[in-house]
């Protein structure tokens, strides 16, 4: 991770650090109170780097469920009926898939999750998107635990950790994968070595409660501490047939996630945030809609290198008519020269060319072509900027990919150059939220096509969510649409006359 900025929320307060390479550059608390928010604003204004958001609250829910394997717009539904049905007050959910079953229908084995009590999170969330911060993902703790027990042989291990601000956190992995998590607040008069003793007992129950644990099944104990608290805790753990205990020392687990100070306690805060920093879930809580801003920042990186490399492909393109017009890197260096020198007096131009066989009128071929491109050579920002408006005016569509090309045999429209080569620009996304109502997608499209003509741009399609046409097969394209209605575009610029 280049330069990002990582967010720790518990019950009370929200913990924020400037990374860079992997170094901590800021940090700096805010506490759960209007001041703390007022301030939290004021440091966001400088702070536009990629935010992810993780979460370590009591209120996380987990639900182990198997449903039937579908694709496309079938799971969307099926999914979204399970977050109706298990999450309806939250918009803080997401589906995990743990593994297709083997024999029978080969159904998927889902871990549905959901942060139950959005109150804790909307305040923090909202001013984020005041301040129009680049918010990747949310995240929490449960869900980038496994990288620190994938080494243990276990198939039924219990991850103990401790956060600071937060409390005991209790991690229950089945065969590797993460089935349920609780968090318990430590009290000041409770040392952290008692809560491990009091709630490992607590939690043992709770699993085979639950059938989580097999009956007979000894549990696995991965406590993650310091060495000082380990060599407590060995001996005030009870003697218990049912449980096998293994400590994993947090210095070294600091070292391998490269963080370059001495961690003095077990609070293992930074051990998750460097985690998320190296490695991020594929599926996290936020939505498209909290996540706009981190949209349009890809954008923008993409279109700053775009236009990049389409300044270093006009500089070799204009290099290279020079050179086919010199006939030898001697000639072609002679000619840059004195074409800068004598842009404006076309007489000079002759005389002071050395002697040489090469035509006088291809000489000239070369100082024409030389001026128009530095006539009607466009500045990629004028080009890709209205592209950018637009997109963020339409937030449900989705970028995937865009490519970019120069033409001059593309056809020339009315009221614009058509000496000058035609700016070919690709544009490959999706349609989020629109589910399979292909009526509202093709109308939301066609909008968005309506406000791209506005800005300059012929617009064709070439791809459409759902081919309506006579040789179209709905069948092909319900089947082998994954997550959102596709399309793509091709537009096309040239100066207006």
């Amino acid at each position: 991770m280049k330069r990002a900025l990582l967010l720790f929320l518990s019950a009370d307060r929200l913990h924020a650090q400037h990374m860079q390479g992997g170094e901590i550059t800021l940090q700096h608390d805010f506490r759960d109170t209007p001041d703390g928010r007022e301030n939290f604003a004021s440091f966001l204004q400088t702070a536009k780097s990629p935010t992810y958001l993780l979460t370590d609250l009591i209120e996380e829910d987990f639900r182990h469920e198997i449903v039937p394997h579908l694709s496309g717009s079938s799971r969307t539904a099926l999914l979204q009926r399970k977050f109706d049905q298990f999450y309806r007050g939250t918009p803080f959910h997401q589906a995990t898939l743990l593994q297709r079953q083997k024999t029978g229908r080969r159904d998927d084995d889902m871990l549905f999750s959901a942060l139950t009590n959005p109150s804790l999170i909307t305040p923090w969330l909202n001013i984020m998107l005041a301040q129009q911060t680049p918010l990747a993902g949310i995240y929490s703790v449960p869900q980038i635990s496994a990288p620190l027990v994938e080494d243990h042989p276990s198939n039924h291990l219990l991850l103990i950790s401790w956060e600071k601000f937060s409390g005991l956190r209790q991690t229950y992995f089945s065969e590797h994968r993460l089935q349920i998590s609780r968090l318990t607040p430590i009290h000041a008069e409770l040392t952290f070595q008692d809560a491990v003793v009091k709630e490992l007992a607590r939690t043992y129950q709770y699993l085979k409660s639950l059938s989580l644990l097999p009956s007979g099944q000894i549990l696995d104990v991965r406590i993650l501490c310091h060495a000082v608290d380990r060599n407590e805790l060995r001996n005030k753990l009870p003697n218990d047939a049912d449980m096998r205990y293994d400590f994993a020392d947090i210095e070294k687990v600091g070292k391998q996630l490269k963080i370059n100070y001495r961690l003095s306690d077990s609070d293992a805060s930074q051990i998750f945030l460097h985690q998320l920093a190296a490695s991020r879930p594929k599926t996290d809580y936020a939505s498209a809609e909290h996540t706009r801003y981190h949209t349009l920042w890809q954008l923008r990186y993409v279109l700053n290198w775009s236009a990049g490399a389409l300044l270093l492909a006009s500089v070799l393109w204009a290099m290279s008519t020079v050179w086919q017009s010199g006939g030898n890197e001697t000639e072609t260096e002679s000619l840059k020269f004195q074409a800068q020198r004598t842009l404006k007096d076309a007489q000079l131009i002759t005389q002071s060319f050395p002697n040489t066989d090469i035509p006088a009128a291809d000489m000239k071929s070369g100082v024409t072509v030389l001026r128009k491109l530095d006539r009607y050579q466009p500045a990629p920002q004028a080009i890709l900027k209205p592209l950018s408006a637009v997109l963020s005016r339409f937030p449900q569509v989705q970028l995937s990919d865009l490519g970019w090309l120069t033409s001059a045999a593309e056809p020339v429209a009315s009221n614009t150059q058509g000496e000058v080569p035609a700016q070919i620009i690709t544009l490959k996304g999706n349609l989020r939220d629109l589910g399979n109502d292909y009526r509202a997608a093709l109308t939301y499209l066609d909008r968005f096509q309506l406000e791209l003509g506005k800005r300059g741009y012929q617009v064709t399609v070439l791809t459409k969510p759902l081919d309506v046409s006579p040789g179209g097969s709905l069948v092909d394209k319900h089947e082998a649409r994954e997550n959102a209605p596709g399309f793509s575009l091709k537009l096309v610029w040239r100066p207006s006359l």
